[in-house]
């Protein structure tokens, strides 16, 4: 696959969209059947492709002499998928802040939270971390979060050796969150924070996480 080919593929498209798209940009307004020839696909698949991109405003359906023709439009139309899919971005990060929001602000006056300090706060971390169930650890806004706490966190990877860190960076969202397997944590100033030991709420923030970074 060219570079052309990977670049479009990182827009949203598949393999055999492009494959398509790029058919029609060099063949100019065609039949399926002679698109489905340029590119290798069968005729049927290549018009379920071309339904597809023409839904996503990359292919037009026209008619010449009675024959019925479809081509590519021009590549500016890229954009509009561009954009479609920021927007869903925004949507579904906005949809992640009013989560936070809803949580901690149910959890923190119900008493639903375990809040830690000081000392106490950094060996909870740490107990968390070295019998987490999976080593993966997802961090939201980790320059929020202060030097104490990140310590705590490297001072067991250090020693366990296999922690593996991923980092999500939102300027939406003001605060920072750590993930865990089954718990998230939530830093609060320099030493202290509330944890949520939730498995089904752990794996929806996961989710949205995955679905905004998209």
């Amino acid at each position: 696959m060219d570079i052309l080919s990977l670049e479009l593929r990182k827009i949203g498209l598949t393999e055999k969209e492009v494959s398509v798209y790029l058919a029609g940009l060099e063949l100019g307004p065609s039949s399926v059947q002679t698109i489905a020839s340029k590119t290798g696909i069968t005729r049927p698949t290549t018009y379920e492709i071309i339904r597809k991109l023409n839904e996503k405003d990359l292919f037009t359906e026209l008619f010449e002499n009675k024959r019925r023709l479809f081509a590519a439009n021009p590549p500016e139309k890229l954009l509009n998928i561009l954009r479609i899919k920021k927007r869903e971005s925004e949507e579904k990060e906005r949809e992640f802040v009013r989560i936070i929001a809803a949580l901690e602000s149910k959890y923190v006056k119900s008493n639903g939270v375990k809040e830690y300090k000081e000392k106490e706060g950094f060996e909870a971390l740490r107990e968390i971390i070295s019998f987490s169930s999976t080593q993966d650890i997802i961090i939201v806004n980790p320059q929020n979060i202060a030097k104490e706490i990140k310590t705590a966190v490297f001072d067991v990877k250090k020693r366990l050796g296999k922690i593996n860190l991923s980092e999500f960076n939102s300027k939406k969202i003001s605060g920072s969150l750590m993930i865990f397997d089954k718990t998230l944590f939530f830093p609060s100033g320099s030493s202290s924070g509330f944890l949520i030991e939730n498995p089904l709420i752990t794996s929806l923030f996961k989710s949205l996480l995955f679905e905004i970074k998209k």
